[in-house]
């Protein structure tokens, strides 16, 4: 992650600098002293997280975070406790209270690099459109129990009805990659999360009995334990 110190105090600027130095994963790729001139290398440069002290010369650390429309991840550092709700009140990710150890100011990165890793994650909508006889459907992905391959279709096994859909079992085990189906049989996926028991070769799904071959078998089992 790229980060900034914004702070005017020179011995805070080598703390945070010297702190940063010790994350992995952390690089510092500014550092200044008043929010105007961090805004002039926002301008121009992308940054994941920055630094912020809150008493700076001219526009607070609050009142430029306030100024900024697409700011980065925040973390403050201030001897003012009073401004920390305000401050949480902004989604900052932490609020760090002058002086702080290496350790408390460790966890507020760590905070920082949990955000980070979400914010890159692709979203996965639960919902999906399919196109059954003359009908388009739109579905819960959880609401699905298994899927059944049928030659050029599939068979969509839903509590309330079944769907028969144009594709292969293996195009669907592609779209429902990141959801909780496993492939139980080359004939099937069934949803993990439906699953009622597990009996020799037989899965049960509802009121289905999904047939379970040998070479699924412990990946299957092994998922469900998890």
């Amino acid at each position: 992650m790229n980060c900034i110190i914004i702070e005017d105090e020179p011995a805070a600027q080598s703390l945070l600098e010297h702190n940063i130095s010790l994350c992995p994963g952390l690089t510092c790729c500014g550092i200044f002293a008043d929010a105007f001139s961090a805004q002039a290398f926002l301008d121009y440069e992308t940054v994941d997280l920055m630094f912020l002290d809150i008493n700076l010369p001219e526009m607070s650390g609050l009142s430029f975070l306030r100024s900024l429309v697409h700011p980065p991840m925040v973390i403050f550092t201030t001897a003012y406790p009073q401004y920390a709700i305000e401050g949480f009140d902004l989604e900052i990710v932490d609020f760090l209270l002058k002086p702080f150890s290496y350790e408390r100011f460790s966890k507020a990165v760590n905070k920082a690099k949990e955000r980070f890793i979400e914010r890159k994650q692709p979203a996965v909508s639960s919902r999906i459109s399919v196109k059954s006889d003359k009908g388009i459907y739109q579905i819960e992905v959880e609401d699905i129990l298994f899927v059944e391959a049928c030659g050029d279709y599939v068979i969509l096994h839903l509590p309330d009805k079944k769907l028969v859909v144009h594709g292969t079992l293996k195009s669907w085990e592609e779209k429902l990659k990141g959801y909780m189906f496993q492939k139980a049989h080359r004939t099937n996926l069934v949803n993990l999360h439906k699953i009622s028991c597990v009996e020799g070769n037989i899965v049960h799904v509802g009121t289905h009995k999904v047939p379970l071959s040998d070479s699924f078998k412990a990946e299957l089992l092994g998922k469900m334990l998890k």
